[in-house]
């Protein structure tokens, strides 16, 4: 959760708790329970629980079903980012990932993400949509009556009245490709990843996140290599700036400085991945050079 939502949704930074990961950077059931536990016998009052299903930094995919027995457990509403990762559901190989996630009580989920349809085309699923009803719905005599037509009114179930037609995008999309055709589209990317972290292996780098998802995240493995922020920082720039493609750098578990590169183009080659890596070496030399002088 974002400064900016706990900021929104009006719970402020205090009232949230960051749980622990465990060694593959995902949350770390353990630690929720006894963080429940704790909450509880401190006077607290413990709600909600955020697995993230393809985190942004590393592309992890935390465990949900453990998370999930612990929200059971402990009377937790359930929550699932999946804003990218989600779209994993439609490969089948990919899945079995996803596994668990039929159990949260919501779920969001970005097209304009993995689906490759223009921003912003965002959406939130639950299994209770009463509450929508009970928390956003607003009677007025000027709006129809709930029932009287077969559809969904924005005024009964959300903040927002007015608005585009923001679905159009995504069912075209479904339209033209179907399925079948985003399947095809993601295994792609996905292979791609794979492409992307062996050619990095190959030439020396590291990888150092565990993701079935095209996510890669790395450092120069060579010995002796510095991989501070800034040192990598530097070759991620140099790359930017010539516009072949856009990488970052990050830190994973909050401490670990690395680069990351994620493949969310369907028309992303090996070709790319070759001419990227090729870059990152002439990047990471140039580096070298100006450390050593």
């Amino acid at each position: 959760m974002s400064e900016f939502h706990k900021n929104l949704s009006g719970i402020g930074n205090d009232a949230v708790v960051k749980v622990p990961l465990n060694d593959s950077f995902g949350m770390d059931t353990e630690a929720l329970e006894e963080l429940v536990r704790s909450d509880r016998s401190d006077g607290r009052l413990p709600f909600l629980v955020v697995a993230t299903m393809g985190t942004t930094n590393a592309g992890v995919i935390d465990p949900i079903d453990a998370i999930a027995d612990v929200a059971e457990a402990e009377s937790l509403w359930l929550h699932a980012d999946a804003a990218w990762g989600g779209a994993a559901v439609l490969v089948p190989e990919l899945k079995e990932y996803m596994d668990g996630i039929e159990c949260a009580d919501s779920i969001t989920f970005d097209a304009h993400k993995w689906l490759s349809v223009p921003m912003g085309a965002g959406m939130v699923l639950t299994r209770h949509p009463e509450l929508l009803q009970s928390t956003f719905g607003i009677r007025t005599q000027y709006m129809p009556v709930l029932g009287e037509y077969e559809i969904s009114e924005p005024h009964l179930t959300t903040m927002q009245w007015s608005r585009r037609f923001i679905g159009l995008k995504l069912f075209l999309s479904l339209l033209v490709a179907g399925w079948e055709g985003y399947e095809k589209a993601l295994r792609h990317q996905t292979e791609m990843g794979e492409v992307l972290r062996l050619k990095l292996l190959q030439n020396g780098w590291r990888v150092v996140n565990s993701t079935p998802l095209p996510t890669v995240c790395f450092e120069d493995g060579r010995e002796g290599a510095v991989n501070s922020l800034e040192s990598l920082g530097q070759i991620v720039s140099s790359i930017v700036k010539e516009g072949k493609a856009w990488i970052s750098t990050t830190k994973l578990g909050g401490v670990r400085p690395v680069i990351r590169a994620t493949v969310t183009n369907y028309r992303t080659q090996s070709s790319d991945l070759v001419a990227l890596v090729t870059d990152l070496n002439s990047a990471r030399t140039d580096n070298l050079r100006l450390e050593c002088k």
